[in-house]
Formats: C-alpha cells, sequence, structure tokens
C-alpha cells in the first residue's frame, strides 16, 4: 500500500498547480475581502499559495501519525485565520473554500486511479479517504477553532477599551477628579471600571474624587456591589470619594434592595461637590 501511496502523493504534488488553478476556477468570487472578485494579484497569487500549502498538507498525511499531522496543522492555521481576520474575511467563505479543495483533491485521485498501471483496490482507496478526508476537516476545524478565539480575543479586547474610554476620570485641579458614569452599567462594565479609575486616580495623583452617577437610571445588587468595591479600594490608596447626582429612582430601588449610601459622602449634584471642595467654575 505505501508503493501505491508514494505513487498517489507523488501525482498529487506534480498536478499541484493544476489542482489549485482548478481549485480557483470553481470559487464563487464574493466581493469580500481574500475572495473578491477585485483582489490583486498578490492577493491572489497569496491565497492560491496557502491553499498548495494545504494540499501538501493533505499530501504528506498519506504517510503521518494523526499526532504529527494535527500539530503542523495548528499552527499552520493560527497563522492563517490571522491573516484572515486582519483582511476581514467572513469564517464561511474559508470554510467554502477548503471544501471546493477536498472536491478537487478527489477528482484528481480520481484521474490517478484511472491512469495508473498500479493495482488499486477498495482497501488503497478507504485507506486514502480516511487519511485526506479527516485531515480536511482537522484543517477546518482547527481554522475555525483559532478564527473563533482570535475574533474573541479581539471583541473582548475591544470592549474592555470601550469601557475605559466611556469611564474617563477628569482631572479637575492638582489633586481633585470627576468621574461621571453614564448609562447602563453591566458586570463586565463595572469590573471595567473599577479597575480603570483606580489605575488612572493613582497615575493622576488623585486625592479627591468625585462620581457623578446622575446618568444611570438603574443600579442592581451586583453593580451596587462593584461600586462599593471600587470605594473601598480608593480609599486604600488615599482617595477620598464623593458621590453625586444618584437619582430618586436608583436611589429608591437600592433602598429596596438593601443598599446603604449613608456610609458614603454624597452631594444632589456635581455644581454643590465643586462648591463643598471650593471648586470654582468661571462663567464664560
Amino acid at each position: 500500500m505505501e508503493t501505491k501511496s508514494k505513487a498517489l502523493y507523488d501525482y498529487l504534488i506534480t498536478h499541484s498547480d493544476e489542482i489549485i488553478e482548478d481549485w480557483y476556477s470553481l470559487m464563487p468570487k464574493s466581493t469580500e475581502a481574500d475572495y473578491s472578485l477585485n483582489g490583486s494579484i498578490h492577493t491572489i497569487n497569496a491565497l492560491k499559495k496557502q491553499f498548495k500549502e494545504y494540499l501538501f498538507l493533505i499530501a504528506n498525511s498519506l504517510f503521518q501519525s494523526e499526532e504529527e499531522r494535527d500539530y503542523i496543522i495548528k499552527e499552520r492555521t493560527l497563522s492563517i485565520a490571522e491573516v484572515r481576520l486582519e483582511s476581514g474575511t467572513p469564517l464561511s467563505n474559508s470554510i467554502n473554500a477548503a471544501g471546493l479543495l477536498r472536491r478537487v483533491i478527489w477528482k484528481y485521485t480520481q484521474k490517478f486511479i484511472d491512469i495508473t498501471s498500479l493495482d488499486i483496490t477498495f482497501k488503497d482507496i478507504f485507506f486514502w479517504e480516511e487519511k485526506f478526508n479527516s485531515t480536511i476537516d482537522q484543517l477546518t476545524h482547527s481554522y475555525t477553532e483559532n478564527y473563533t478565539n482570535i475574533l474573541i480575543k479581539r471583541i473582548h479586547s475591544q470592549s474592555n477599551l470601550i469601557n475605559e474610554l466611556s469611564s474617563p476620570v477628569i482631572k479637575l485641579t492638582e489633586n481633585i477628579g470627576l468621574l461621571p458614569i453614564v448609562g447602563d452599567i453591566d458586570s463586565t462594565r463595572a469590573r471595567a471600571i473599577n479597575e480603570s479609575t483606580l489605575q488612572q486616580s493613582a497615575d493622576n495623583q488623585i486625592s479627591k474624587l468625585i462620581i457623578d452617577l446622575s446618568g444611570v437610571f438603574i443600579v442592581d445588587t451586583l453593580v451596587a456591589h462593584r461600586l462599593f468595591q471600587m470605594i473601598e479600594a480608593l480609599k486604600l490608596i488615599g482617595v477620598e470619594v464623593i458621590m453625586t447626582g444618584i437619582r430618586a429612582e436608583v436611589a429608591q430601588t437600592s433602598i429596596q434592595l438593601g443598599i446603604d449610601f449613608s456610609c458614603i459622602q454624597t452631594e444632589s449634584s456635581v455644581n454643590q461637590a465643586f462648591t463643598k471642595l471650593g471648586i470654582i467654575i468661571k462663567e464664560q
């Protein structure tokens, strides 16, 4: 069987350029990223090169263990997934392309069977089927897993950045800052606000921080707990907190939830906090 597999391997590698051109001709050209109808010659050649490498991986699987094959596939699909994400190529396009490559490889395997003088048995074909299809399946699975993991990490990173940018500590004087919080606060955003506020307060040497909640309409138990944690952490680094703008509905809900703001210095508005701290806002 090894002699026959080697002959098939040689046939596929010898006809690799043909196979890739055949594969590319079947590709439904979209208007998206790497599969665009308007793609540059460089982009098209890079795509063909990548799938030629896939072809070599599939052909090499005839002589590899699953462990050896899967290790190579994991490394290769990771770098390709990063490139596809950078170019904005949808996952579905790449999965479809792998399916078409499977189709063309079997087309050329059939051609080899038709022209070879070797005695090809059903056992040989079943062996090749297991090797080729399992390798293509693994390529698709590994690529999808890498693509999804990278995408999730990027979304998470972007979400954290948005949360940080949406809760800036504004430096009012040498040591007084203002943190205006606007919009709904879920547990993820509350955690991001906590981390960002502590870091910004330390970096800017803030000793008094006004936290304004006038733009917050709902505070649940979990979010309130996060805010209290932040206030306690700020105290530990020497920051005195004044809370302002606690809306009537938020205050009422907080009481119903058993949340006690009495231990925290509060003012009805930012202006009142400014007055108490001796900050004068000049009229323009």
